[in-house]
Formats: C-alpha cells, structure tokens, sequence
C-alpha cells in the first residue's frame, strides 16, 4: 500500500524523472556509437527529442503541484491581505481557462495525429497525448489551489 500512495503522490516526478534518464541513456549511447564506433542509432534522435517534449510538460504539471512556477509577486506585495487573496483566485481562474482551452486544442491536435514517427515507426498520437494530459493534470491542481484561495479570501485571509 505505500508503494501504491508513492507512486500517486509522485507519479509526475516518475514520469519525467523516467523520460529524463532514458532520454540522456539515448542521447549517450548515441554520442558513443557515433563517434567511437562510426556508427550512429538511427531513433537515437528522435526519442530525445520526443522525450524531452514529455519533460518539458511533466515539468510543467510538477512546477503547478508544488507552486514552483516563476512570479512576479511586486502587485501582489503591495495590495491589502484581502485583496491579495482575491488576486490568487483570479490568477487561479485564468489559469483554469487556459488550462481548458490547451486541453481542448491539445485534444484536437492529438486526435488529428494519424501519422508514424520517421524512425520510431510510433503513431504521433502517443506523443502529442502529452499536451492533453498534462493540460488536465495541471487543472485538477489548480482546482485544488483555487478552494484554498477562495476559502482564504472569502475568510479575509491569504
């Protein structure tokens, strides 16, 4: 059962961490086999690449989870406690909005990807999938987010 709760808890940690060390194995083992051996990993390339589009939006859901993401606080500084509280549930809501219209247009894209990778021979579905899910990851987070807000600002708290 621990095992089950770490894996939950940590599931977006696990996937980049995972694509993260297979993309840098790929990359490595395509250093060496070019140079070394004169003889390059023909999907070398391409699973770095796609792996690393997997990190950049794991990344992205891991830095909404931990509240990570880069800020400019100087406004939020400067406003009364209760109108600072009220700033963070806007902010939360645009980022709902825009999380749903990623989502959409992320659904559209990876529905609309019939084609197979050059040298992968993988449908494009499975790598745009990415966009989608990450764009309903980080909105169930910001749900989460926003009840606190809300909860502080209609308190008077922050």
């Amino acid at each position: 059962m621990p095992q089950i709760r770490f894996v939950v808890e940590y599931f977006e940690e696990l996937v980049a961490g995972l694509f993260m060390v297979l993309m840098s194995l790929a990359t490595f083992a395509n250093v060496v086999s070019r140079y070394i051996f004169n003889s390059p990993i023909q999907w070398a390339e391409e699973f770095a690449r796609y792996a690393f589009i997997w990190v950049v939006f794991a990344g992205a859901v891991i830095c909404t989870k931990r509240k990570r993401h880069i800020a400019i606080d100087g406004l939020l500084t400067v406003l009364p406690q209760r109108l600072r509280a009220w700033t963070l549930v806007l902010v939360d809501l645009t980022t709902l909005g825009l999380m749903l219209v990623i989502g959409y247009y992320g659904w559209i894209l990876t529905a609309a990807a019939t084609q197979i990778t050059a040298t992968l021979k993988v449908p494009q579905y499975v790598i745009y999938a990415v966009v989608p899910v990450s764009a309903a990851l980080i909105f169930l987070h910001t749900l989460g987010d926003i009840t606190r807000h809300l909860r502080g600002a209609l308190q008077g708290e922050e």
